[in-house]
């Protein structure tokens, strides 16, 4: 009978101690009441899926893919990025965001059966161009010399030292233009840190320097750099933007100016560290 009760007490305190040694990562796992709210949230996004200009104006204000996350599948398990993104490209999925103190959070949902051809598109095109970005972090930029509408030159070694965060774009491009203001706040912001800012342009010299005459833009611009965002590059979409580390290694490849602003500063203090 001692032996029984000796047993059940050591089952009781091996219990208490393997709870109180995994409670601190229980606090970073989605809780009941977050993932409940996804759940009733997602119910509404069963109306969001079945029409694809609602589903753009979600993702575009609730997802994105390109940015720094923690992705979860559709059990709540946290799996690769480059998983997740697979999975969203299957078509299958949907990505739901998860309110988290902490950090941000995707998790995969199953699209219902309503859901309309062009959503499941963009979804899929979304993710196979945010995995393509995240495939080339980790690359080396390839060689360059560019010479900007100043007649400036810019190699590895003008910027060795300095985090390189490139901009590709081209005149016509809307949504190019319109970041101009808040990329202009960047620069000022990072101005005397170890930061070089430079913009490559589809378009010959004389049509940027009237262009820009117009439009302050703060960035060196270097033209007629088609050919080495799509074929080096291989830039899939305008804008997009690359904060390459000092020894040339592809850091982040991200395609608005609000994450390029997150990344940078996650980015920039471990590379101050780092020096």
């Amino acid at each position: 009978m001692k032996n029984v009760v000796f047993a059940v007490l050591a089952i009781l305190v091996g219990f208490g101690i393997s709870i109180w040694v995994i409670a601190p990562y229980l606090s970073d796992a989605p809780t009941k009441e977050n993932v409940a709210a996804s759940e009733e949230k997602s119910d509404d996004k069963e109306g969001l899926v079945k029409d694809i200009a609602a589903w753009r104006e979600y993702s575009k204000t609730h997802v994105d893919l390109m940015s720094s996350f923690r992705p979860l599948d559709d059990a709540g398990a946290e799996i690769s990025k480059s998983m997740f993104l697979n999975l969203l490209k299957s078509g299958i999925y949907m990505p739901v965001h998860l309110t988290t103190e902490k950090e941000l959070t995707f998790q995969l949902q199953r699209l219902p059966k309503t859901t309309a051809p062009k959503v499941v598109k963009k979804i899929k095109s979304d993710a196979i161009i945010a995995n393509h970005y995240l495939s080339m972090e980790g690359r080396k930029l390839p060689e360059y010399t560019f010479v900007d509408l100043q007649g400036k030159g810019f190699n590895k070694e003008d910027t060795q030292g300095k985090l390189l965060v490139l901009k590709c774009w081209f005149i016509t491009c809307k949504v190019c233009v319109e970041e101009f203001p808040e990329l202009n706040e960047l620069v000022d912001a990072y101005r005397g840190q170890d930061v070089a800012f430079v913009s490559l342009a589809f378009d010959e010299k004389e049509k940027l320097q009237t262009f820009l005459a117009r439009k302050e833009f703060k960035y060196a611009t270097i033209p007629l750099q088609k050919k080495y965002m799509s074929k080096k590059l291989k830039v899939k979409q305008y804008p997009t933007h690359l904060i390459v580390a000092e020894d040339g290694t592809i850091l982040k490849m991200v395609n608005n100016v609000k994450t390029l602003r997150k990344e940078l500063e996650r980015i920039l203090p471990l590379h101050s560290a780092a020096n």
